[in-house]
């Protein structure tokens, strides 16, 4: 049989379905954080769960037990942090292996972090764990697939793992990482056989090496992705699943021997096979082992195809077909010690054709349940199907077992309940549930059971209710607990008869009752049958016997029963034995019903009751031998059909209807009202004439009545009808039901999606819709069952219906109209329709209201489309909720009036989606916006201006939301049109001219006011004239009778001015005093011990790529530029493809060429054309006189192309040559810059940091008492004092064996009382760092400080429960005063390496001096003394002072940069000089400013200001913001030195202008003796720049990897080589084309294994 059309025979048997609806029953839960990463159940019942970074212990009914956190930890890609080629950072964990090992009582856990290294954990409880150091064993990479599981074999078992390569070809290594770095990478194999039987710490514990033997390893040979899906063991056998990149899915067999490596010797694999009709190739996402028997077993496969959102279908695949083939496997398979010949060998699925098909499924679980196969598919959308099939491989009944209602993927297999078969746990995103397997409860007699077809379920015949086999005693006995394998009949029945009290009853009195089924073997000599009425529970009779019981009925009995109304319940007792069995019988009363007034029973009624049908009397009687009795058929029509020999005649056939021609009865054919006589043509037909019809192209049922009493209707069980066609009209026949004139169509269904929790209204267009009475749709879903039916629908016209839907699951359904007694569904009238449940508002904007209410709230959210009605509302708001609307495809609600609290504040607002739950966001609501004026004004084209004044508020009211109306008189207004609304303002224009406006009405939302703008007139100037005269006299009067208090008050505001006069004198006297004084106080300068310069390469590197550690590519030679190849390998590899690229680059005139082209390209970003720049500078580093040459041309070519705004030359960085000067001169300028500018460049940024420390510095926003720049000043100053403290040092640690870090002495370190406990740190390893040496690195959260007193240590923290906390929630960061450390206090610095770490919080939570949530700091912190006065212009001269602090460093900078060691510039500048200069010559420039700016330009602003922003391009250091902001002051200052404009400054000038304003024009005068001194030495000869030239080059020989470089420049040669190609023979250069292909080739053939 076609198992397509098996499984349709199977949903019309089981339409009970018809629900498809997950029946609610209570589950238990566990909800997580994070996603799910595994699941694992063990024998004892504990349910083990890993998500990300943690791991869960459940119990049986999902409770948890223990938590374990796994993450995030400091890791990274190597073995060692040190040297890594990734820098490490704090990584989550993912969990990749969770394996329980019920043998030896444990559980193995292996995840990303320490390279798939794994933990043991104890069974009972996983916090109790030890750590195994072995990496690999996982993958540890999150996308790299990993699977594990235990083999049972014979000695001993072991661990079969199989992960992904993460190895240096594979697309999980960083771009750092590739070429001779330390990555760790994985050359053991991808799938091992290991030892899992060893104690942690064994050498031989996850080892898969197997002594002499070997490795029982399978490795790959070659660069190859293999995703590994599933692996098992059956038997002795070993399986094991993967998709091979996107190839078609491959599966590998093992034969279990007694030793691993025997076992990976037996190594077979085969390509799985599926129907060749897909376009693309499948790739498997989930399979499972069907165990059939000890011979025989199947797999099952879901199939994909990437990126689509087809069907996934089932397949299916004989295993033991499988073990018989030959062993090998495809080329890129290696065994060690192994020759085995690669083969292709195919295994074809059991059927070729799909098994089942869904959308979306993702994971498969299969199950033998009572020899029957039971699949367990979750899909993404979140349901868990549950697939019902024979061993035949025939689908029997797909279910939904659960759906969830987020529709979170179930990925996961489901895992069964080792204590309770009848549970399992399934898991979706971040939940797990415990559900049942199956509702056999629902099921409430062995009929539906049976016909349910679930293997689970089964009838309990003695407790008479469907249930599992274990809730069923004796439930192996086919007699006690009937399984689906039986037949319906074989369920357990009583019948009784007769069903019916008439004449035929009241002749034998007799009542009979037989069991069948299963209850016929209960049934014995001591079987006893009792008949009760169940109304009054009297007995009727009682009987016995083996097979049947005969109850006979006494005299009195038969009256009784006679005179019962109809119907009348029989409860009928069977015991036998431990048998009792109840069930009750409907009886029916024919003398009640032959007697009732209004006998309305049909034919078929009457006899299904057991009564009598007399045909000529029309009616349901007694008595059999009524006059035309019916029997046991009822006449009925059957079918409708043309007259063959003539058109104009209907044949109707009718059954059973001899009795109705023997009895002469005529009778009538009635359509749609229309009467026909009708005529017999022989005993089961009659004949009508067919009828005109006025409603065209609907469906008429036919009805057969009788002539004489038109009310008696023939039965018409079959609901015939005919279409209402007229042959009169053009193309139009009479038609039957088989034949359909016009043909109805559904071309369309709006909405597509619906909510699936609602009634939905849905609209169906199409033609020929009106052609039946009614209408019914059908809702159809899995496999085509029906899943719920729509009889609410309506027949607007013949070309749309209206119905509204029924509830149903969610997913893609198939829509069905079907009209009147149609049953099949016709393919025409179908359309596609998609239930949603999960409906999620995820944001509302704006979340800010006035209290009035009334703004537009615009919804964001999740499948917001198929919403119907929105309604919002205030928690606590009494109010009915309104309704949202829907605007340009969007919802937006209008937020409610919050008048009742009438006060601002955050509010919780409600939204309420029909059929989901309710959800709430918060709303902060702000008084109402005030307008209190408005002027109206005439503009140039005749319109009305009109201006409202506004207070500022926070509302941020935009256009849209304001009304403004013009009011005239008689109730008029005009609509003006706002074109502005600004925070103090609204502007309007009307059309008209008129200005006398007198009333305007502003509404915003529900909120509305009218402003009034009335003239002055003479009672109002009295007005103005009064009110200050009296107000004149009320202050005379006031003053005399209050002056004696007034004096008193005055005496007090002297002494309270008096108080303050002595606060600014103080505080002035402080600011003079330290102008005077300061500078002494960096005394410590000059003991700044060894500068840390970088090297040459390091600084080249920083300044070349300055974008290197912001999380941009930046290739691995940069990071690492040191020469790691001899110049000999070196050229042997340039042999080998990159000599012609190195030729070609050295062709000058190509470069050029080559620089310009790319400089065209729209995708050549200025990015771009920086790292071709430091490239090229690095690739010819070893040839400086060729890229002089190079770009001498390019500043040439430049030059030339801005001849029309000159001034504008080498201001930015947009070209090559930009870019590529900068490079140059910093190289050329390495030795003067070390030698002149270094040591008062440090000096500057350690006088810096020194002033930082003494004053305050506030820890949170970095802000100091000392500065140069205002945005940094802290003027919320407190009282603070110097203390000097004795500190100690223990910084050994087990790893430090070459150094003795504790054998320094105690040093004497300067701090604040006020600082903070890290800012104490920073300040004690300041000066260890500059006592001995910057080369001691330590990372600040691994010290800690320790306070000791008397004998005891006391940690000091930034924070810990000693912290005080404000009342918002906010807490002060710790100080040294708040611990009490007097002066001289001992504080020891001790080092602890792998400690864990406490997250303090955010810095929002945090505060020191400065509040956080105030400007002006109003709230007073505590533990910081007595506040300041609280100016900010009053300790503007901190800035400078901390200038004058700082003065003679800056002058040493600036005069260090200018200064010309025995009186000669550096050849770099005086070689750029002259170029500028012939190029002004050249160009006839007279004017010198332009060269003054050309010279700024190529010089400072290119060179020496990125140097002072950024000493750490120099010095081994780090530049925090604040110190940012200092370098930024003097290096505007440089830069304005240099400047020709002159600036205008005031009172109102920032002060980082004004600070120096005095001092600039001192240094413009000295930077023009600077050019002047360059311009008079000359020009330097050719000789001389060569040779200094070549100098550099030898001197730095060797030390970057310049043909690294010279490759990155390929990729730009090979990226752009066909518009390249075309601009060569444009410009002549066609003999270099062929160069081009030969590098084309040279990289294609690279980029096949990669580049680095």
């Amino acid at each position: 049989m076609d198992p397509v059309k098996d499984v349709s025979l199977y949903v019309l048997l089981f339409n009970t379905l018809a629900a498809l609806v997950v029946e609610v029953y209570p589950e238990d839960v566990f909800k997580f954080q994070t996603h799910i990463d595994n699941i694992a159940v063990s024998a004892n019942g504990r349910v083990f769960v890993a998500t990300e970074n943690y791991l869960h212990q459940l119990n049986q009914s999902l409770k948890l037990e223990v938590l374990n956190q796994t993450g995030p930890l400091l890791d990274g890609p190597c073995v060692e942090q040190q040297g890594c080629c990734v820098k490490w950072n704090k990584t989550a964990n993912m969990n990749k292996i969770l394996v329980v090992d019920e043998t030896r009582t444990r559980v193995l856990t292996c995840g990303t972090l320490r390279l798939g290294a794994c933990n043991v954990r104890k069974l009972h409880n996983i916090n109790q764990y030890e750590t195994d150091q072995r990496p690999n064993v996982a993958a540890f990479h999150p996308e790299a697939s990993t699977i594990a599981f235990l083999v049972k074999a014979q000695p001993v078992d072991y661990l079969v793992t199989a992960t992904t390569s993460t190895g240096k070809f594979s697309r999980f290594v960083p771009p750092t990482c590739k070429v001779g770095s330390n990555y760790n990478e994985n050359s053991d194999g991808t799938i091992l056989l290991r030892n899992p039987t060893e104690n942690v710490g064994d050498p031989k514990f996850l080892a898969f090496t197997e002594g002499e033997s070997g490795d029982a390893a399978v490795k790959l040979n070659e660069a190859v992705e293999l995703q590994y899906i599933h692996g098992f063991q059956w038997q002795k056998h070993i399986y094991i699943l993967f998709n091979a990149n996107n190839s078609v899915p491959e599966i590998i067999h093992m034969a279990i021997s007694e030793y691993r490596v025997a076992t990976v010797h037996s190594f077979s694999q085969a390509t799985l096979l599926y129907p060749t009709s897909k376009k693309q190739a499948l790739g498997v996402l989930s399979s499972a082992l069907i165990n059939l028997s000890s011979s025989q077993a199947f797999m099952v496969a879901i199939f994909s195809q990437q990126r689509q959102s087809e069907n996934s279908p089932l397949y299916f695949y004989n295993l033991t077909q499988f073990n018989g083939y030959k062993k090998g496997g495809k080329s890129y398979f290696e065994i060690p010690n192994l020759k085995t010949m690669a083969i292709n060998q195919d295994l074809a699925p059991i059927r070729n054709t799909t098994v089942f098909e869904h959308p979306g499924l993702l994971s498969v679980t299969a199950r033998i349940v009572h020899d029957w196969i039971v699949l367990f598919l979750g899909t993404e959308d979140g349901q868990l199907i549950k697939l019902i099939m024979d061993r035949k491989m025939n689908v029997i009944r797909p279910i939904v077992l659960y759906e969830f209602e987020n529709e979170s993927p179930i990925r996961h297999k489901v895992a069964f309940d080792a204590l309770d078969p009848n549970y399992l746990y399934l898991a979706a995103n971040m939940e797990v549930r415990r559900i049942k397997v199956a509702s056999c409860a629902k099921y409430k007699s062995c009929t539906d059971c049976l016909s349910a077809k679930d293997p689970y379920c089964g009838w309990c015949t003695l407790n008479k209710r469907c249930s599992f086999a274990n809730e069923c005693e004796n439930s192996n006995n086919s007699v006690y607990w009937i399984t689906i394998k039986e037949k319906i009949n074989s369920c357990p029945e009583v019948t009784m008869s007769p069903l019916a009290i008439d004449d035929s009853f009241k002749n034998t009195k007799l009542f009979t009752v037989k069991g069948r089924g299963k209850l016929s073997n209960f049934m014995n000599e001591n079987t006893t049958c009792t008949l009760r009425i169940a109304r009054n529970n009297e007995v009727i009779c009682t009987a016995s016997n083996i097979t049947k019981c005969s109850c006979q009925v006494s005299n009195n009995m038969y009256t009784q029963l006679k005179n019962q109304p109809d119907p009348v319940t029989i409860e009928v007792l069977i015991e036998s034995g431990s048998l009792n069995y109840t069930t009750q019988f409907t009886v029916h009363n024919c003398y009640k019903i032959a007697e009732a007034r209004f006998n309305n029973a049909t034919c078929s009624e009457c006899i299904s009751f057991g009564c009598h049908w007399c045909v000529v009397e029309h009616q349901c009687t007694h008595n059999p031998s009524c006059h035309g009795n019916a029997g046991q058929f009822c006449p009925e029509i059957d079918k409708a059909k043309l007259n063959t020999s003539s058109v104009m005649d209907l044949n109707i056939y009718l059954k059973n209807a001899k009795v109705l021609k023997d009895s002469n009865i005529d009778l009538n054919c009635m359509f749609d009202g229309m009467t026909q006589e009708a005529s017999w043509f022989n005993e089961s037909i009659i004949q009508c004439i067919r009828p005109q019809f006025v409603a065209e192209r609907r469906i008429i049922p036919v009805n057969i009545v009788y002539r004489k009493n038109p009310r008696i209707v023939i039965d018409n069980p079959n609901n015939v009808t005919v279409y209402s066609c007229d042959i009169q009209k053009p193309g139009c026949v009479f038609c039957t039901p088989e034949r359909i004139c016009t043909e109805s169509v559904v071309k369309s269904l709006e909405p597509k999606r619906v909510a699936s929790s609602r009634r939905a209204t849905v609209t169906i267009f199409g033609s020929g819709l009106s052609i039946g009475s009614r209408a019914v749709l059908h809702i159809k879903g899995i496999s085509d069952y029906v899943t719920a039916k729509s009889s609410n629908c309506t027949i607007k016209s013949d070309t749309l219906v209206r119905c509204v839907l029924p509830e149903t699951t969610h997913g893609k359904k198939t829509a069905c109209l079907l009209y009147d007694s149609e049953k099949d569904c016709a393919a025409n009238r179908t359309a596609v329709l998609v239930y949603i449940s999960n409906i999620l508002i995820t944001g509302i904007q704006p979340n800010l209201s006035w209290v009035s209410g009334g703004r537009g709230i615009t919804i964001s959210g999740r499948n917001l489309d198929v919403v119907e009605q929105l309604w919002t509302r205030l928690t606590g708001d009494p109010k009915k909720a309104a309704e949202c609307s829907v605007i340009n495809s969007s919802w937006v609600c209008e937020s409610p009036s919050d008048q009742s609290s009438g006060t601002p504040g955050t509010r919780i607002m409600l939204f309420q989606v029909s059929g989901s739950k309710e959800q709430n966001f918060s709303m902060t609501y702000q008084e109402n916006p005030v307008f209190y004026n408005f002027t109206a004004t005439t503009t140039d084209d005749k319109q009305l201006l009109i201006t409202i004044m506004k207070k500022k508020d926070k509302l941020q009211l935009n256009e849209s939301e304001i009304q403004i109306s013009v009011l005239r008189d008689k109730g008029n207004q005009l609509e003006c049109n706002v074109i502005e609304a600004i925070e103090d303002k609204i502007k309007c224009v009307l059309n008209t001219s008129d200005t006398s406006i007198s009333k305007i009405q502003v509404k915003v939302g529900k909120y509305e006011i009218i402003l009034i703008n009335q003239p002055p007139h003479k009672l109002f100037l009295l007005v103005l004239i009064l009110i200050p005269t009296m107000l004149l006299i009320f202050i005379v009067f006031y003053f005399v009778g209050t002056r004696r208090k007034a004096k008193q008050y005055s005496q007090r505001l002297n002494m309270q001015m008096e108080l303050l006069e002595s606060q600014f004198r103080n505080q002035i006297r402080e600011g003079f005093v330290e102008l005077q004084t300061e500078g002494s106080d960096i005394h410590l300068i000059d003991d700044y011990g060894t500068i840390p310069f970088l090297d040459y390469k390091h600084f080249a590197a920083r300044t070349f790529f300055p974008e290197q550690g912001n999380g941009e590519y930046v290739p691995s030679f940069v990071s690492d530029p040191v020469v790691n190849v001899s110049p000999a390998a070196e050229e042997n590899s340039l042999k080998e493809g990159c000599n012609a690229l190195c030729n070609f680059l050295s062709n000058e005139q190509f470069l050029v060429t080559l620089i310009h082209h790319l400089e065209q390209q729209k995708d050549f970003t200025i990015k771009d054309r920086c790292k071709f720049a430091s490239f090229l500078t690095i690739a010819f580093h070893s040839k400086l006189v060729y890229l002089t040459s190079v770009l001498d041309h390019l500043l040439k070519d430049l030059m030339d192309g801005s001849i029309a705004q000159p001034k504008l030359l080498l201001r930015r960085t947009e070209t090559v040559v930009e870019k590529l000067l900068t490079n140059w001169v910093s190289l050329c300028m390495y030795d003067f810059l070390r030698e002149s500018v270094g040591e008062p460049l440090f000096k500057l940024v350690s006088a810096i940091k020194q002033q930082f420390n003494l004053g305050p510095v506030d820890a949170i926003s970095g802000k100091a008492l000392h500065t140069l720049n205002e945005d940094w000043l802290l003027w919320e100053v407190t009282d603070f004092q110097i203390l000097k403290l004795d500190v100690s040092f223990q910084l050994n640690t087990e790893a430090d064996y070459d150094s003795d870090l504790d054998s320094t002495p105690t040093l004497g370190v300067d701090v604040l009382d006020c600082d903070t406990i890290g800012q104490a740190k920073e300040k004690i390893f300041d000066t260890f760092f500059s006592r001995y040496g910057y080369s001691q690195r330590f990372q600040m959260a691994d010290i800690d400080l320790e306070f000791v007193q008397n004998g005891e240590n006391q940690i000091l923290q930034d924070i810990d429960q000693s912290s005080q906390v404000l009342e918002n929630g906010i807490k002060t960061l710790n100080t040294i005063k708040h611990y009490r450390i007097p002066a001289a206090g001992s504080l020891v610095a001790i080092r602890r390496v792998n400690r864990p770490r406490t997250d303090s919080g955010t810095a929002n939570k945090l505060c020191h001096l400065v509040s956080p949530h105030s400007e002006f700091a109003e709230t007073r912190m505590p533990d910081q003394g007595k506040k300041k006065f609280k100016v900010k212009e009053m300790y503007l001269t901190k800035l400078l002072s901390t200038k004058v602090a700082l003065h003679c460093f800056v002058e040493d900078l600036f005069r260090g940069i200018w200064s010309m060691p025995n009186n000669k510039a550096p050849l770099a500048i005086r070689h750029i000089f002259d170029i500028l200069h012939a190029q002004a010559n050249n160009k006839k420039i007279t004017d010198p400013d332009v060269l003054h700016i050309w010279k700024t330009n190529s010089l400072p602003l290119r060179f020496w200001i990125n140097i002072i922003k950024n000493p750490q391009f120099v010095f081994d250091m780090e530049k925090t913001p604040h110190l940012d902001g200092c370098l930024s002051v003097i290096a505007q200052t440089f830069m304005d030195s240099f400047s020709l404009a002159s600036h205008q400054l005031g009172k109102h000038s920032p002060t980082n202008k004004v600070l120096y304003a005095r001092d600039i024009s001192h240094y413009k005068e000295e930077v023009k003796a600077y050019y002047q001194q360059i311009a008079d030495m000359g020009a330097v000869t050719k000789e001389e720049m060569e040779i200094f030239l070549t100098e550099e080059s030898k001197k730095h020989e060797n030390e970057f990897k310049e043909w690294s470089a010279m490759v990155e420049l390929g990729k730009y040669v090979q990226r752009y080589s066909v518009q390249l190609e075309s601009k060569l023979e444009i410009d002549g250069m066609e003999e270099m084309k062929e160069s081009i292909l030969k590098i084309k080739e040279y990289f294609n053939s690279k980029s096949k294994c990669g580049w680095e």
